[in-house]
């Protein structure tokens, strides 16, 4: 996971909040002081439940729109970009990357962030980084 939040923090300096590999029972995490101050580990949890949810959720919708795969998701709050991106939706698992939208950070990065997690950063579970 190390490797990813280098990675990603390499375009996004301290944009960048969090970048955690979760699975349906653990993930592993790195989070920024100030974000990690707000929220509790149970907090973190629900954080990777709804997203387990959603990418199950969203998978199903992937027939109705004749795109291809699907292969992340991107969620668009006032204060942060969050981009999701399954290894495997059977498994219930990817990395999950959050972003500062009030920071310098563009949506170019989120591009390239997107573009990261889905060809260069592959199958990961946590305790794989």
């Amino acid at each position: 996971m190390q490797s990813i939040w280098d990675a990603v923090a390499d375009r996004v300096d301290d944009d960048l909040r969090a970048v955690v590999c979760y699975g349906p029972v653990e993930s592993d995490s790195a989070v920024r002081d100030d974000i990690e101050d707000r929220y509790t580990v149970r907090d973190g949890r629900t954080v990777v439940d709804h997203t387990i949810v959603d990418q199950l959720r969203y998978k199903r919708h992937e027939d109705a729109v004749e795109a291809g795969s699907l292969t992340a998701v991107l969620k668009v709050f006032e204060d942060a970009w969050v981009v999701s991106c399954p290894d495997s939706f059977e498994r219930k698992s990817g990395v999950l990357v959050s972003i500062d939208r009030n920071g310098s950070t563009e949506i170019d990065d989120i591009g390239w962030c997107l573009e990261y997690l889905e060809n260069d950063v592959a199958d990961l579970t946590p305790g794989d980084t």
